[in-house]
């Protein structure tokens, strides 16, 4: 129905508010149909806030040319004249249920979007799952390639401590080592750095605390 059948509306609307006010939450015995009227106007003006729209913009969206007969709707100032089409339209234009503007319901959220929103949810839950999934797989890796690095430093560190031992060894067997032989402080300063070096980079590993990933 179209607000250029506002007479036609008008008559309707005082059958079908009479045969609902009964059921309705604000029933007041000989006030049913005033109080549902005052609920139903109420409950506009809250859906039309929710969406921030002035009344004018309101009475636009829901087929009116201005402001004034919304105005009347949302301050019950007309207790015998609600249009059921305006119940509808106002119910898509605010994207509430009808449960909430009749009173009956205090959810404004409407069963679509209830539904829409819980898939959403579900997806943005689906979504963080794979990301998370992905991200430990990366730490997986990095840790599997941090314990390898750790082995072969742990390993390096070992063969040259070995190596400087064994040089140490053959200098005290062989004084003249030092003293005589070309190159052989070139030898034992190099052998003394490359022991450091490991020694500093095991500590930067920090091979003492194990790395678990979950």
């Amino acid at each position: 129905m179209q607000p250029n059948d506002e007479a036609a509306g008008v008559m309707e609307s005082l059958d079908w508010l009479e045969s609902i006010a009964a059921s309705s939450p604000v029933s007041t015995g000989k006030q049913d149909q005033v109080g549902l009227v005052r609920t139903i106007g109420a409950r506009m003006r809250h859906a039309r806030e929710l969406c921030n729209l002035s009344q004018s913009a309101a009475a636009k969206r829901l087929g009116y040319a201005n402001p004034s007969k919304l105005s009347k709707v949302e301050a019950a100032a007309d207790t015998n004249s609600v249009p059921l089409w305006l119940i509808r339209r106002a119910a898509e234009e605010y994207e509430v249920s009808v449960d909430f503007l009749f009173g009956f319901s205090d959810d404004w959220e409407t069963g679509a979007r209830m539904t829409q929103e819980r898939e959403v949810s579900a997806w943005l839950k689906e979504q963080w799952k794979v990301a998370r999934e992905r991200d430990l797989s990366v730490l997986r890796m990095l840790n599997d390639r941090l314990f390898e690095m750790r082995s072969g430093v742990a390993a390096i560190h070992a063969g040259i401590r070995e190596a400087n031992m064994a040089l140490e060894k053959f200098a005290d067997l062989n004084p003249e080592f030092a003293e005589d032989m070309r190159g052989s402080n070139r030898l034992v300063n190099a052998m003394t750095q490359a022991l450091a070096a490991t020694e500093r980079t095991k500590a930067k590993l920090r091979m003492d605390v194990p790395m678990e990933i979950a």
